[in-house]
C-alpha cells in the first residue's frame, strides 16, 4: 500500500472563512472530522483524486490544506499535543513579534507532518508553498505538481518530479527544462448530484469565477462589456493580486453585477438552476478552450455558453453546449437560448450525460494512480 497526501486549498479565501464564521462548531472537532467538514464543501478539487485512489486497493491518500489556519492547528495539536501546539504557536509568532522576520508556522507544521505520515508521493495540486519547500522530501518522495494557472511566485519545473497540466504549451514548457508531464482532463464529481436541490427559482445568465486584472484581464474587460448591454449577474471573487492595480469598483457594470463569494456546492446549485451560464478562459489559456467550469456546468445539467476555441471540435461532440465568437454574437446567443428553453434543456441534458460518461473523476484518478505506480516501480529499481 503506497501513501499519498495530496496538498490543496479552499478556494477562494473568503468562502471558507465565511463558512467557518458560520460553524462555530469545527472549533471543537478533532482533525479527521475537520478534513471531512472541509471536504463536504466540495469546493475546489475536494477528494476527488484521494477518494478513488483509497477505492482502488493501492494507496492511502490524505488530503492536507495547506492555507487554512484552522487545519494547521488541528495538524499542530494531532502531533503534539494541545498544550505543546498552543505553545508552539504562541512561540512562533512571539518571535515575529519581536523581532519583525517572519517564521512560517505553516511550514513547520507541515514538515513536522510528512516526517510523521512518512508518504510515497507528495502531491502539490494547487502551489500555496514556494517549490523549494518540497526539495527535503526529495529523496523518499515522488514529487508530483498540476498546474493550469499562470507559473506561481518562487515555483519551479525542476523542483518536481512530474507534472500534470491541461495547458499544452505547459507540457512543453516544463519538458524543455527537462520535467516529465502528463496532460491530464479536468472533470466532474458525480457524489455532487446527490446534494442538489431541485424546483429553485433561475438566476437567469450567470457567470461564476475569477475577475481581475492579472489573471483574467481579458475576459474581465469582456465581461464588463457584455454587462453594459445585457441583464447577468456573477459570483466568485475578485483576484487581488498583481494586475495593474484596478478594483472591482473600476468596473461599474460588474460591480452592479456582483452578488458575492460563492465555491463548492452553492456553487454547483448556481449552475444547476441558471438559464445560460457564461464561460470564457483565463489569458494563460491562449486559443485553447479548456477549463474546469466547462465539466462543472454540464456535470450538473447546466446549460452552457463558452467562447468559441479552435480545439472544441476535435475533443467535444456537437450538441453537448453552445458557443459565441465575440461580444456580438454573444449577445445574440443569449438572445436565442432565452427564446428556446427546451432546446436549452435538450443541449443541457446531452452535455450532463457526456460529462458523467467521459469525465468522471473516477476514471481520471484510475489513470493517474496508473502513473504514479509505475514511477514508483521505477524508483524502486533503481
Amino acid at each position: 500500500m503506497k501513501k499519498l497526501i495530496k496538498f490543496d486549498i479552499v478556494h477562494p479565501a473568503k468562502y471558507l472563512q465565511q463558512k467557518q464564521a458560520a460553524a462555530p462548531e469545527i472549533h471543537a472537532m478533532d482533525l479527521p472530522t475537520y478534513r471531512q467538514w472541509l471536504l463536504d464543501l466540495f469546493s475546489n478539487y475536494g477528494d476527488y483524486y484521494t477518494y478513488y485512489l483509497n477505492q482502488n486497493g493501492h494507496w492511502e491518500a490524505e488530503e492536507y490544506f495547506f492555507h487554512d489556519p484552522v487545519f494547521t492547528r488541528k495538524v499542530a495539536q494531532h502531533l503534539f499535543g494541545g498544550t505543546r501546539a498552543r505553545a508552539l504557536e504562541f512561540s512562533f509568532r512571539a518571535y515575529r513579534r519581536l523581532t519583525g522576520r517572519h517564521r512560517a508556522w505553516r511550514s513547520y507544521v507541515a514538515d513536522a507532518y510528512i516526517r510523521h505520515r512518512r508518504p510515497d508521493v507528495l502531491f502539490a495540486r494547487s502551489q500555496p508553498q514556494p517549490s523549494a519547500f518540497w526539495q527535503p522530501y526529495r529523496k523518499d518522495a515522488l514529487l508530483v505538481a498540476r498546474l493550469s494557472a499562470r507559473l506561481p511566485y518562487e515555483w519551479h519545473p525542476n523542483d518536481f518530479d512530474l507534472i500534470y497540466t491541461d495547458q499544452p504549451h505547459f507540457k512543453q514548457i516544463f519538458e524543455v527544462h527537462g520535467v516529465e508531464s502528463i496532460l491530464n482532463d479536468q472533470g466532474f464529481e458525480p457524489r455532487i448530484l446527490d446534494h442538489l436541490q431541485e424546483g429553485n427559482p433561475s438566476p437567469g445568465v450567470v457567470f461564476v469565477g475569477g475577475l481581475g486584472t492579472e489573471n483574467f484581464a481579458a475576459r474581465t474587460e469582456f465581461f464588463e462589456r457584455l454587462a453594459g448591454r445585457t441583464k447577468f449577474t456573477w459570483w466568485g471573487y475578485w483576484w487581488e493580486h498583481g494586475g495593474d492595480g484596478r478594483t472591482l469598483q473600476d468596473f461599474p457594470n460588474l460591480a452592479a453585477g456582483f452578488r458575492g463569494v460563492t465555491s463548492g456546492l452553492e456553487m454547483y446549485q448556481t449552475y444547476h438552476d441558471a438559464d445560460i451560464c457564461l464561460n470564457d478562459y483565463v489569458d494563460i489559456a491562449g486559443t485553447v478552450g479548456f477549463n474546469q467550469r466547462m465539466f462543472e456546468v454540464m456535470g450538473v445539467g447546466g446549460f452552457m455558453l463558452t467562447r468559441m476555441a479552435p480545439n472544441l471540435a476535435a475533443t467535444f461532440p456537437q450538441g453537448i453546449f453552445a458557443t459565441y465568437t465575440d461580444e456580438e454574437d454573444c449577445i445574440k446567443q443569449i438572445d436565442y437560448y432565452l427564446a428556446h428553453p427546451e432546446e436549452r434543456a435538450a443541449i443541457a441534458a446531452r452535455g450532463q450525460q457526456f460529462t458523467l460518461e467521459n469525465y468522471s473523476y473516477e476514471r481520471i484518478a484510475a489513470d493517474f494512480s496508473a502513473d504514479l505506480l509505475a514511477r514508483l516501480a521505477e524508483r524502486d529499481t533503481k
